[in-house]
């Protein structure tokens, strides 16, 4: 039986994506689940992959570009631009149904707008790319889930980004997403404030952003708390209390994920036309060309996207 292929973009040269890749493609896991069609610079990937690859049945690579070595742990407008070609290439193939499934490599922002690339991340650059109008960012890790309302936005821009629409509509696709798996989701929803707010003491968004997104999901049908204070919200996540949490911004979700199991973490881009993971780490900089960079989160990203296939 033939095995099913997965879309894997190198992600940004100079950081650790390539080493990554290469090494979960030596997975065994991997190789019995799929095989992989990688996109990426083809001077930098032949030679990694002759140093990190022990077995290429598995593999088919296709050249997005030729342009070959970039500085290391650095940002760079060359590094942007392969990385870049890379992805549009491999969401080519995945809008024309040759591949059902897209595993992203890490990228770098700044090296994203070195090279005039005008988006703060793979998930708003694919949003984008497949003219995708509604998208969430999902983490898994474990047997956690999570879900941010903001996402790539300023601390100080996270108040007025919040709007009750958008936390209805993206509890709705990530529930509509993951009920494959669980039937009457229990979900713990954040407040922004210290205290989800203490009534109003600490900040007004609960009682006049979150709470109606609350009040419309429960009319809805959902399982859903109203705004709790996101230290408790999170214990009781991970004491199992709760099949998914929702979170006002990106580290409120990030930083408790990180503390609990960084290697486990895989991001999950909903909305869009196809399956995209990623390893929920970034570049690392500071450890690419060292080869002391680990492929545990890249090889869940793999396995989550081949397992949730439909």
């Amino acid at each position: 039986m033939s095995k099913v292929p997965i879309a894997i973009t190198l992600g940004d040269p100079a950081g650790i994506g390539y080493e990554i890749v290469c090494k979960a493609a030596n997975s065994l896991e991997i190789q019995r689940m799929c095989s992989l069609i990688i996109f990426g610079d083809k001077q930098i990937f032949e030679g990694l992959s002759k140093k990190y690859i022990k077995n290429n049945h598995n593999i088919k690579f296709i050249a997005t570009s030729n342009l070959g070595t970039v500085q290391k742990s650095a940002p760079t407008k060359k590094s942007g631009i392969i990385a870049s070609a890379a992805i549009n290439e491999a969401v080519n193939y995945c809008m024309n149904n040759k591949i059902k499934a897209l595993v992203t490599a890490p990228v770098s922002k700044e090296s994203f707008k070195l090279a005039g690339i005008a988006y703060p991340g793979h998930t708003e650059l694919l949003a984008n790319l497949t003219n995708s109008k509604r998208i969430a960012m999902l983490m898994a890790c474990n047997n956690l889930l999570g879900v941010m309302i903001t996402r790539h936005i300023p601390i100080s821009q996270v108040s007025k980004n919040l709007k009750t629409k958008n936390i209805v509509e993206t509890v709705l696709l990530t529930t509509k997403f993951i009920k494959k798996d669980k039937n009457n989701i229990k979900i713990a929803l954040c407040g922004l404030n210290p205290h989800a707010g203490d009534n109003s003491i600490l900040g007004s968004e609960e009682k006049k952003i979150i709470l109606p997104a609350y009040k419309k999901l429960t009319q809805l049908g959902l399982n859903i708390t109203p705004p709790l204070p996101a230290d408790s919200a999170w214990l009781k996540t991970k004491m199992g209390q709760f099949d998914l949490i929702c979170t006002m911004y990106h580290d409120q979700l990030m930083i408790p994920l990180k503390c609990i199991d960084a290697s486990k973490i895989v991001n999950v881009t909903i909305g869009l036309p196809f399956i995209r993971t990623s390893p929920g780490h970034g570049t690392a900089f500071d450890i690419a060309g060292k080869n002391i960079a680990t492929s545990s989160a890249m090889i869940e990203a793999i396995i989550y996207a081949t397992k949730h296939l439909s």
